[in-house]
Protein backbone atom coordinates (compact mmCIF):
# COMPACT_ATOMS: atom_id res chain seq x y z
CA UNK A 1 0.00 0.00 0.00
CA UNK A 2 2.70 2.55 1.00
CA UNK A 3 4.58 1.73 -2.40
CA UNK A 4 1.30 2.49 -4.34
CA UNK A 5 0.60 5.82 -2.31
CA UNK A 6 4.41 7.32 -3.06
CA UNK A 7 3.54 6.19 -6.99
CA UNK A 8 -0.02 8.09 -6.42
CA UNK A 9 1.50 11.21 -4.95
CA UNK A 10 4.63 11.51 -7.65
CA UNK A 11 1.76 10.81 -10.44
CA UNK A 12 0.10 13.91 -8.92
CA UNK A 13 2.89 16.35 -8.20
CA UNK A 14 4.00 15.37 -11.57
CA UNK A 15 0.40 16.41 -12.89
CA UNK A 16 0.62 19.71 -11.05
CA UNK A 17 4.00 20.45 -12.17
CA UNK A 18 2.76 20.20 -15.44
CA UNK A 19 -0.32 22.51 -14.77
CA UNK A 20 1.96 24.76 -13.30
CA UNK A 21 5.46 25.28 -15.09
CA UNK A 22 4.28 24.27 -18.36
CA UNK A 23 4.14 27.41 -20.07
CA UNK A 24 2.11 26.87 -23.38
CA UNK A 25 0.60 23.62 -22.88
CA UNK A 26 -0.21 23.98 -18.81
CA UNK A 27 -4.04 25.29 -18.80
CA UNK A 28 -4.89 22.57 -21.52
CA UNK A 29 -3.59 19.76 -19.24
CA UNK A 30 -5.50 21.29 -16.24
CA UNK A 31 -8.67 21.50 -18.63
CA UNK A 32 -7.76 18.01 -19.51
CA UNK A 33 -7.37 16.76 -15.91
CA UNK A 34 -9.04 18.40 -13.37
CA UNK A 35 -12.66 18.59 -14.33
CA UNK A 36 -11.99 14.79 -14.95
CA UNK A 37 -11.31 14.63 -11.10
CA UNK A 38 -14.10 16.22 -10.31
CA UNK A 39 -16.90 14.81 -11.82
CA UNK A 40 -15.10 11.57 -10.46
CA UNK A 41 -15.43 13.12 -7.21
CA UNK A 42 -19.13 13.08 -7.36
CA UNK A 43 -19.64 10.23 -9.13
CA UNK A 44 -17.75 8.32 -6.08
CA UNK A 45 -20.04 9.91 -3.70
CA UNK A 46 -23.02 8.91 -5.69
CA UNK A 47 -21.46 5.04 -6.15
CA UNK A 48 -21.37 5.28 -2.24
CA UNK A 49 -24.77 6.18 -1.81
CA UNK A 50 -25.90 3.16 -4.15
CA UNK A 51 -23.68 0.65 -1.77
CA UNK A 52 -25.42 2.06 1.13
CA UNK A 53 -28.89 1.07 -0.38
CA UNK A 54 -29.76 4.88 -1.72
CA UNK A 55 -30.02 4.72 -5.28
CA UNK A 56 -28.09 7.24 -7.49
CA UNK A 57 -26.87 7.94 -10.59
CA UNK A 58 -23.52 7.08 -11.05
CA UNK A 59 -22.21 7.80 -14.37
CA UNK A 60 -24.57 10.11 -15.77
CA UNK A 61 -23.91 12.64 -12.56
CA UNK A 62 -20.08 12.10 -13.71
CA UNK A 63 -21.08 12.74 -17.06
CA UNK A 64 -22.87 16.12 -16.01
CA UNK A 65 -20.45 17.67 -13.45
CA UNK A 66 -17.69 16.72 -15.53
CA UNK A 67 -19.02 18.45 -18.98
CA UNK A 68 -19.82 21.76 -16.43
CA UNK A 69 -16.33 21.84 -15.41
CA UNK A 70 -14.77 21.65 -18.21
CA UNK A 71 -17.38 24.15 -20.01
CA UNK A 72 -16.63 26.76 -16.80
CA UNK A 73 -12.92 26.61 -17.27
CA UNK A 74 -12.98 26.34 -21.04
CA UNK A 75 -15.15 29.85 -20.49
CA UNK A 76 -12.43 31.85 -19.13
CA UNK A 77 -10.86 31.05 -22.81
CA UNK A 78 -13.53 31.23 -24.90
CA UNK A 79 -16.86 32.71 -23.88
CA UNK A 80 -19.02 31.23 -26.24
CA UNK A 81 -18.55 27.98 -23.72
CA UNK A 82 -20.24 29.89 -20.86
CA UNK A 83 -23.33 29.64 -23.13
CA UNK A 84 -22.86 25.84 -23.55
CA UNK A 85 -22.97 24.90 -19.90
CA UNK A 86 -25.98 27.32 -19.99
CA UNK A 87 -27.49 25.24 -22.41
CA UNK A 88 -26.10 21.52 -20.69
CA UNK A 89 -27.98 22.88 -17.62
CA UNK A 90 -31.26 23.20 -19.12
CA UNK A 91 -30.95 19.71 -20.83
CA UNK A 92 -30.22 18.60 -18.07
CA UNK A 93 -33.30 20.36 -15.88
CA UNK A 94 -35.74 19.19 -18.77
CA UNK A 95 -34.43 16.05 -18.43
CA UNK A 96 -35.27 15.45 -14.86
CA UNK A 97 -38.59 16.99 -15.34
CA UNK A 98 -39.49 14.41 -18.08
CA UNK A 99 -38.09 11.96 -16.07
CA UNK A 100 -40.12 13.12 -12.84
CA UNK A 101 -43.68 12.94 -15.04
CA UNK A 102 -43.13 9.67 -15.25
CA UNK A 103 -43.82 9.13 -11.58
CA UNK A 104 -41.18 6.53 -11.74
CA UNK A 105 -40.49 5.56 -8.09
CA UNK A 106 -37.07 4.14 -8.62
CA UNK A 107 -35.85 7.25 -11.31
CA UNK A 108 -37.35 9.49 -8.93
CA UNK A 109 -34.80 8.33 -5.84
CA UNK A 110 -32.05 8.02 -8.25
CA UNK A 111 -32.82 11.77 -9.49
CA UNK A 112 -33.15 13.25 -5.95
CA UNK A 113 -29.95 11.23 -4.51
CA UNK A 114 -27.96 12.11 -7.29
CA UNK A 115 -28.84 16.06 -6.93
CA UNK A 116 -27.89 16.50 -3.38
CA UNK A 117 -24.41 14.64 -4.31
CA UNK A 118 -24.20 17.52 -7.07
CA UNK A 119 -25.84 20.11 -5.16
CA UNK A 120 -23.35 19.41 -2.01
CA UNK A 121 -19.95 19.23 -3.64
CA UNK A 122 -19.92 20.05 -7.77
CA UNK A 123 -20.87 23.97 -6.95
CA UNK A 124 -17.33 24.52 -4.80
CA UNK A 125 -15.27 21.76 -6.54
CA UNK A 126 -16.29 23.68 -9.98
CA UNK A 127 -15.37 27.54 -7.98
CA UNK A 128 -11.83 25.57 -7.41
CA UNK A 129 -11.00 25.33 -10.58
CA UNK A 130 -11.62 28.49 -11.75
CA UNK A 131 -9.29 30.25 -9.30
CA UNK A 132 -6.68 29.15 -11.56
CA UNK A 133 -7.64 31.45 -14.04
CA UNK A 134 -8.27 34.75 -11.56
CA UNK A 135 -5.58 37.25 -11.74
CA UNK A 136 -3.02 38.16 -10.14
CA UNK A 137 -0.72 40.87 -10.06
CA UNK A 138 2.75 38.93 -10.60
CA UNK A 139 1.16 37.81 -13.59
CA UNK A 140 1.38 34.17 -13.14
CA UNK A 141 -1.05 31.88 -14.43
CA UNK A 142 -2.84 29.70 -11.70
CA UNK A 143 -1.00 31.60 -8.50
CA UNK A 144 -4.85 31.60 -6.62
CA UNK A 145 -5.52 28.07 -7.03
CA UNK A 146 -1.32 26.98 -5.86
CA UNK A 147 -2.30 28.96 -2.97
CA UNK A 148 -5.43 27.76 -2.00
CA UNK A 149 -4.44 24.43 -2.15
CA UNK A 150 -0.91 24.94 -0.31
CA UNK A 151 -3.03 26.51 2.77
CA UNK A 152 -5.74 24.09 2.60
CA UNK A 153 -3.26 20.97 2.56
CA UNK A 154 -1.53 22.58 5.44
CA UNK A 155 -4.54 22.46 7.51
CA UNK A 156 -4.36 18.92 6.71
CA UNK A 157 -0.51 18.23 7.56
CA UNK A 158 -0.32 20.42 10.94
CA UNK A 159 -3.43 18.42 12.10
CA UNK A 160 -2.07 15.13 11.18
CA UNK A 161 1.33 15.57 12.92
CA UNK A 162 0.18 17.65 16.07
CA UNK A 163 -2.55 15.35 16.36
CA UNK A 164 -0.37 12.29 15.94
CA UNK A 165 2.30 13.53 18.27
CA UNK A 166 -0.75 14.37 21.31
CA UNK A 167 -2.32 11.69 20.76
CA UNK A 168 0.59 9.85 22.83
CA UNK A 169 0.66 12.26 25.49
CA UNK A 170 -0.75 10.80 29.07
CA UNK A 171 -4.40 10.58 28.45
CA UNK A 172 -4.03 11.43 24.89
CA UNK A 173 -5.66 14.28 22.90
CA UNK A 174 -9.17 15.99 23.16
CA UNK A 175 -11.54 14.31 20.15
CA UNK A 176 -13.87 16.76 18.39
CA UNK A 177 -16.12 13.97 16.86
CA UNK A 178 -15.36 10.61 17.74
CA UNK A 179 -18.02 9.17 16.09
CA UNK A 180 -17.76 10.53 12.57
CA UNK A 181 -14.07 10.73 12.81
CA UNK A 182 -12.02 9.20 16.07
CA UNK A 183 -8.50 10.65 15.27
CA UNK A 184 -9.97 14.30 14.75
CA UNK A 185 -9.13 16.63 18.10
CA UNK A 186 -9.00 19.86 18.85
CA UNK A 187 -5.37 20.19 19.36
CA UNK A 188 -4.67 19.03 15.77
CA UNK A 189 -7.52 21.56 14.76
CA UNK A 190 -4.83 24.26 16.10
CA UNK A 191 -1.86 22.76 14.76
CA UNK A 192 -3.37 23.09 11.07
CA UNK A 193 -4.74 26.06 11.72
CA UNK A 194 -1.17 27.72 12.86
CA UNK A 195 0.50 25.63 9.89
CA UNK A 196 -2.10 26.99 7.56
CA UNK A 197 -1.43 30.60 8.46
CA UNK A 198 2.73 30.12 8.53
CA UNK A 199 2.01 28.86 4.56
CA UNK A 200 -0.12 32.09 4.03
CA UNK A 201 2.40 34.90 5.35
CA UNK A 202 4.89 32.98 3.40
CA UNK A 203 3.44 33.78 0.10
CA UNK A 204 2.54 37.36 2.05
CA UNK A 205 5.96 37.73 2.84
CA UNK A 206 7.38 36.32 -1.28
CA UNK A 207 5.01 38.04 -3.56
CA UNK A 208 2.11 39.73 -1.86
CA UNK A 209 -1.16 39.75 -3.60
CA UNK A 210 -2.74 41.72 -0.75
CA UNK A 211 -2.18 42.82 2.69
CA UNK A 212 -1.06 40.99 5.46
CA UNK A 213 -4.37 40.79 7.29
CA UNK A 214 -6.12 39.42 4.48
CA UNK A 215 -3.74 36.79 4.42
CA UNK A 216 -4.21 35.80 8.18
CA UNK A 217 -8.12 35.82 7.28
CA UNK A 218 -7.62 33.51 4.16
CA UNK A 219 -5.64 31.17 5.99
CA UNK A 220 -7.96 30.86 9.55
CA UNK A 221 -11.17 30.32 7.27
CA UNK A 222 -9.58 28.11 4.44
CA UNK A 223 -8.73 26.26 7.45
CA UNK A 224 -11.85 25.49 8.95
CA UNK A 225 -13.22 24.76 5.20
CA UNK A 226 -10.76 22.24 5.23
CA UNK A 227 -11.64 20.92 8.48
CA UNK A 228 -14.83 20.56 7.68
CA UNK A 229 -14.98 19.37 4.44
CA UNK A 230 -12.35 16.58 5.71
CA UNK A 231 -15.15 15.95 8.62
CA UNK A 232 -18.04 15.89 5.89
CA UNK A 233 -16.55 13.44 3.99
CA UNK A 234 -15.81 10.84 7.11
CA UNK A 235 -19.42 11.37 7.72
CA UNK A 236 -20.45 10.49 4.24
CA UNK A 237 -18.35 7.53 4.38
CA UNK A 238 -19.44 6.40 7.94
CA UNK A 239 -22.63 6.39 6.77
CA UNK A 240 -22.07 4.56 3.40
CA UNK A 241 -19.93 2.16 5.68
CA UNK A 242 -17.22 2.36 2.89
CA UNK A 243 -13.60 3.08 3.81
CA UNK A 244 -12.14 4.72 0.28
CA UNK A 245 -14.54 6.41 -1.79
CA UNK A 246 -12.85 4.98 -4.72
CA UNK A 247 -9.61 4.09 -6.43
CA UNK A 248 -8.85 7.02 -9.16
CA UNK A 249 -5.48 7.89 -7.23
CA UNK A 250 -3.09 4.66 -6.70
CA UNK A 251 -2.73 4.15 -3.40
CA UNK A 252 -4.61 7.35 -2.16
CA UNK A 253 -7.90 6.39 -2.49
CA UNK A 254 -10.89 7.92 -5.00
CA UNK A 255 -10.54 11.09 -6.87
CA UNK A 256 -12.93 12.42 -3.74
CA UNK A 257 -10.70 11.09 -1.03
CA UNK A 258 -7.95 13.44 -2.93
CA UNK A 259 -10.65 16.76 -2.76
CA UNK A 260 -12.45 15.98 0.57
CA UNK A 261 -10.05 19.20 2.14
CA UNK A 262 -11.49 21.84 -1.06
CA UNK A 263 -15.33 20.48 -1.04
CA UNK A 264 -16.35 24.29 0.78
CA UNK A 265 -12.98 25.82 0.12
CA UNK A 266 -14.07 26.88 -3.02
CA UNK A 267 -16.74 28.35 -2.26
CA UNK A 268 -15.30 29.98 0.77
CA UNK A 269 -12.16 31.35 -1.21
CA UNK A 270 -14.10 33.76 -3.43
CA UNK A 271 -15.65 36.20 -1.39
CA UNK A 272 -11.94 36.08 0.30
CA UNK A 273 -10.42 37.04 -3.22
CA UNK A 274 -12.75 40.25 -3.83
CA UNK A 275 -12.28 41.13 -0.45
CA UNK A 276 -8.35 41.32 -0.57
CA UNK A 277 -8.19 44.95 -2.20
CA UNK A 278 -10.48 46.04 0.75
CA UNK A 279 -8.33 44.56 3.65
CA UNK A 280 -4.70 45.98 2.58
CA UNK A 281 -3.17 46.38 6.00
Amino acid sequence: MFKFRIIGFALLMALLGGIFFWESGGVWLFIAAAPAMVGAAVGECCSMLNKSGKPALVTPTALVVWLAAVGCTMGFIFPAARLAVLMLGALVILSCCAALLSMNEDIMRKIFNSAGAVLLFAPSLILLLCSYFLPARCGQQGVWLIFLCLVTKATDTGGYIVGTLTSKLPGGNHKIAPKVSPKKSYEGLLGGLILSVAVSLTFYTVAPEAGRNWYILAAVVLSFGSFFGDLTESAVKRFCDIKDSGSFVPGMGGAFDVLDSFIYNGLLFFPLYFLKDIIWV
